[in-house]
């Protein structure tokens, strides 16, 4: 389903609702999500509406969606980095309570493994995934295969331009690691959020009937999962697709 709201601020409201009623309501709370600019704001507002249940906080997973291959947890930019600066940091979240890709691992398969393991332990209660530039979903690119494992991509050019915002200098890009969409859409609950002028286009895209399957189409016809857009995200849509 779509949900359009007035503005970005709205989509975060709306958001961080959600992620408060699953970390009250469910019993193993474990939470898959998105870093980067979009979800900043609902990790915000999260933060300040958990202030007064913290000790809710400390039942709480999150289980890693993805990583940059070759970029060290600790460097700006990296997928970590962002969801510590914008949500872990805010919020008493201990260390045991992440379990997390580690993109400079020697063995990337067993990284791939070991968060495989964890979600077969720890089923994902709640997701919040964006939709890339590209259409991409976690770091699963268009033209990937549908799989229900974690695995090593190729990143493509788009992804790894657009990526460079996130870092402080030119930085090489290759390969990313990342959970499955079946891994995804086995959630719980799966919440997509798109917001900005810049991405009209590419939600245009997964809304049509296109020839050339887009990972975030993927996420559609389910219904544990719903697309928030803000109006302007929303902007090349009619009433045929709400």
């Amino acid at each position: 389903m779509i949900k359009v709201f007035s503005n970005e601020d709205d989509v975060a409201n709306e958001i961080a609702k959600e992620m408060q009623w699953h970390i009250q309501n469910d019993e193993n709370p474990v939470f898959c999500l998105a870093s980067g600019s979009t979800p900043k704001k609902s990790y915000k507002k999260f933060s300040e509406q958990m202030e007064h249940e913290q000790t809710r906080i400390k039942r709480l997973k999150v289980v890693s969606l993805d990583e940059w291959v070759g970029i060290d947890r600790t460097s700006e930019g990296s997928c970590y980095q962002m969801l510590y600066q914008d949500l872990f940091s805010l919020i008493p979240l201990d260390d045991e309570q992440i379990e997390f890709f580690d993109g400079t691992a020697t063995d990337l398969e067993k990284e791939c493994r070991k968060i495989d393991n964890f979600i077969l332990s720890n089923s994902i209660t709640f997701s919040l995934m964006g939709v890339g530039m590209n259409g991409h979903i976690g770091l699963n690119e268009p033209g990937s295969a549908v799989l229900g494992h974690s695995s090593v991509v190729d990143l493509s050019k788009n992804t790894k331009e657009v990526a460079q915002k996130y870092f402080l200098r030119p930085t090489v890009l290759e390969k990313g690691i990342t959970i499955g969409l079946n891994q995804v859409i086995r959630s719980k609950r799966v919440v997509v959020a798109v917001t900005g002028e810049r991405k009209a286009d590419i939600v245009r895209k997964v809304f049509s009937n296109s020839e050339h399957r887009l990972p975030a189409q993927e996420l559609l016809g389910h219904d544990h999962i719903d697309f928030f857009l803000d109006k302007a995200a929303a902007q090349y849509l009619d009433a045929t697709h709400m």
